[in-house]
Parts: C-alpha cells; structure tokens; sequence
C-alpha cells in the first residue's frame, strides 16, 4: 500500500508507543492513518476551488479535522504540524506528478474513522 521507503511512513513508525496505540485505536494502523490524512489534505485542495457559502463550510470542517489530528499527535509527543505537513506534501507531490493513490479504503471506512477524531 504505501512505499518502506517513505520518510513520513519511517517518522509515524518511530513515535512514541502510546501515540502510535492511540492512533491504531481510531484508525486501525499506520497505514489507515496515513491514508485518511492524506485523503483530508485532497479534499482540501479540491475545496480550496469552491468560494461558495457550503464551500466555506466545508473548509472550515476540513481545517477542524486537520486542526483534532494535530493537536492529537502534539498532545502524544511528535511534532504534529510537520507530519500534518508532510503527509499534505506527499498529496501534492503525487497530484502534480499525476499519481493517483489507492488506499483500498471505502468511503464508509473513511467516514467512520473520521466520526472516531475527536
């Protein structure tokens, strides 16, 4: 699914245990964590084009959600901004590459990790 090789993949490997069982408590894994911030930092971007009043709405949803995992992964002892930011790096680096990331997960999947962030 996602490439060993990945700097961001090897920084989530190596944070501390009750952060990294955190994160397997509301995502799953690793991997389903990744995914599901790399799929917010997508929705982002895609939203960033809707100036409409529900556009607004849903950027302000987006940026509460990116804002939880955050301050979820400051509060845990990793610098929650640069992984936030890395990971919405790899987004980028694929959307002007044009590569599409298939993470084999449904959209219910995503829409009940995202529920559990809080």
């Amino acid at each position: 699914m996602l490439s060993p090789m990945s700097e961001v993949i090897k920084q989530l490997r190596q944070l501390p245990e009750d952060l990294q069982n955190r994160i397997r408590d509301i995502y799953g894994d690793m991997d389903k964590f990744y995914a599901t911030v790399y799929l917010i930092a997508r929705n982002e971007h895609i939203g960033q084009e809707d100036r409409s009043e529900a556009g607004n709405q849903r950027m302000e949803v987006i940026h509460a959600y990116q804002n939880r995992i955050e301050c979820m992964l400051t509060e845990g002892g990793a610098d929650g901004k640069e992984i936030m930011a890395d990971i919405a790096g790899d987004y980028l680096e694929d959307y002007v590459n044009y590569r599409e990331q298939d993470f084999g997960m449904t959209n219910e999947e995503f829409l009940s990790i995202i529920r559990k962030i809080n």
